[in-house]
C-alpha cells in the first residue's frame, strides 16, 4: 500500500509518518500481535528513507503502540491497560478485575523485621514496633505488569499471612481479616525508567517507561496501615483522572522528590 505525505508541510516527515500509521492500527490496519512491514517495506510505501521510518517507529515504541520481538520484527501492541487509582479509594486488583482481566499475584518475598526510617516516619511507629514487608508481581493475562513492595504494622494485623494477598487486594484483605477499612489513602506520583531489577521483573529494556508512586493508606482516625512502593509499566498501562469539584478540594503538583 502507497501513502502520501504532505512533502510541502512544515510538518515533520516522520510525525506525519508516526500519525498515519498510529491512524491504521487505531483503524485495525494492523492488529496487536501483528507483524508490521519491515522498515524497508514502509520506507518504500511512504517513498522516504529508512532513517525517517526508525524515527517515527521510534516514537511509537516510546509511547507503547508497537514494540519489537527480537531476531523477528515489530509487533502491534495490545491496547493500553485503562486503570482509575487517582480518582477512586480502590487498589490494582479490584479495580483490574471489575475490568474482566485475567489477574495472577505472585508473592516474590516476606518477612517481619524491624522497622527501617520511612516506615517509622509513614507508619506512625517506634523504633520497638515490628512491620510485616512482602513483595507482589502482579500478572495480567499471564504478562508481568505491577511490582509492589509493602510494610504493614504487626501491632495492627497480628499473625498476617501474606498468602492473603494471592487472591485478594490489601484493601479487601485489611477489611476481611482485621476489620480495617481503609478510610483514605495518599498517593505520591513519580515518572521513572526500568532499572536492571525492574527490567528483570516485567521482562523488557532497561530505560522502558515505569509509573512509580508511593501509597499510605489510613483508617478514619488517620492512623496508617500501609506502606508501599508500587512500579507499574508504562508501556501497557494509561490512567483516567475524572477531577470534579464536588469531590476534590486541593490539587497539588510537588515538583522533586517528597
Amino acid at each position: 500500500m502507497i501513502y502520501k505525505i504532505e512533502k510541502d508541510s512544515p510538518i515533520p516527515y516522520y510525525y506525519q509518518i508516526q500519525q498515519l500509521i498510529k491512524k491504521e492500527i487505531l483503524d485495525g490496519q494492523w492488529k496487536p500481535g501483528e507483524f508490521m512491514p519491515s522498515e524497508r517495506e514502509l520506507s518504500e510505501s511512504f517513498n522516504v528513507s529508512r532513517v525517517t521510518i526508525r524515527q517515527a517507529l521510534d516514537n511509537l515504541l516510546l509511547e507503547g503502540i508497537i514494540k519489537k520481538v527480537k531476531a523477528k520484527g515489530t509487533i502491534v501492541s495490545k491496547p493500553k491497560i485503562e486503570e482509575q487509582l487517582f480518582n477512586k479509594l480502590i487498589g490494582t486488583f479490584q479495580d483490574l478485575t471489575e475490568k474482566g482481566y485475567r489477574i495472577k499475584n505472585k508473592i516474590l518475598g516476606f518477612s517481619l523485621e524491624d522497622p527501617e526510617e520511612k516506615e517509622v516516619l509513614n507508619l506512625n511507629l517506634s523504633s520497638k514496633d515490628k512491620v510485616y514487608r512482602f513483595e507482589r508481581l502482579r500478572f495480567i493475562e499471564d504478562e508481568p505488569y505491577h511490582y509492589s513492595f509493602s510494610s504493614i504494622p504487626q501491632k495492627l494485623c497480628p499473625g498476617f499471612n501474606a498468602e492473603f494477598l494471592i487472591k485478594e487486594s490489601m484493601i479487601n484483605m485489611l477489611d476481611k481479616h482485621y476489620g480495617l477499612r481503609i478510610y483514605r489513602l495518599k498517593r505520591i506520583l513519580e515518572a521513572t525508567i526500568a532499572t536492571p531489577y525492574d527490567s528483570k521483573l516485567f521482562n523488557t529494556k532497561v530505560g522502558s517507561p515505569v509509573l512509580l508512586f508511593y501509597n499510605t493508606a489510613f483508617l478514619k482516625d488517620n492512623t496508617p496501615v500501609e506502606y508501599t512502593l508500587n512500579k507499574i509499566r508504562g508501556d501497557m498501562s494509561r490512567f483516567e483522572i475524572d477531577i470534579n469539584l464536588d469531590r476534590i478540594e486541593d490539587i497539588t503538583h510537588r515538583i522533586g522528590k517528597q
